[in-house]
């Protein structure tokens, strides 16, 4: 499928060192992104995409899918790693855990005002939200120190060395 990446309308683009070069092209809601080591050609052409077999292969296909859908036309479909809402929120959550620990606010006071909590000392020693809400901060914690790296390979999981 012969295209003309220099042509695209709205596309950005750099040389990438000698005659690397790196396009960034945003033709709908999706933002694409690809690096070539030659400049392309003037006109249509044939590309060959070269994917390594690692760890984001996965991830890689998938965009290079999506690039091609929309390169021909299809309509943007639903990426396989986005979040689910359930996830989408509990990050939210642990996004203002984090914000109001870092403010000065009590575990109570965070479940108050997160989780709807109301109740006395003696109901707050026996709610599930006092766990709840201490592992909303933990795990806020672990993605502010560099765990959110992870979120941008979900759904893929490994443990790096």
């Amino acid at each position: 499928m012969p295209i003309s990446l220099a042509d695209l309308p709205g596309l950005v683009a750099r040389l990438d060192g000698d005659d690397a070069w790196h396009g960034f092209w945003q033709p709908g809601a999706s933002v694409h992104q690809f690096w070539i080591s030659t400049r392309p050609v003037a006109g249509p052409a044939t590309y060959v995409v070269i994917l390594p077999l690692d760890k984001l292969l996965e991830l890689r296909a998938e965009a290079m899918v999506r690039l091609w859908s929309t390169l021909v036309g299809r309509p943007e479909s639903r990426r396989a790693h986005d979040f689910p809402q359930q996830t989408r929120d509990r990050h939210i959550l642990m996004l203002r855990a984090f914000d109001g620990r870092a403010a000065g606010a009590s575990y109570r006071k965070l479940a108050e005002v997160l989780l709807g909590f109301e109740g006395r000392k003696v109901d707050w020693d026996n709610d599930p939200r006092k766990n709840q809400v201490r592992r909303l901060v933990a795990d806020s914690r672990y993605y502010v120190r560099g765990g959110y790296r992870n979120l941008l390979r979900y759904p893929i999981r490994w443990v790096e060395h």
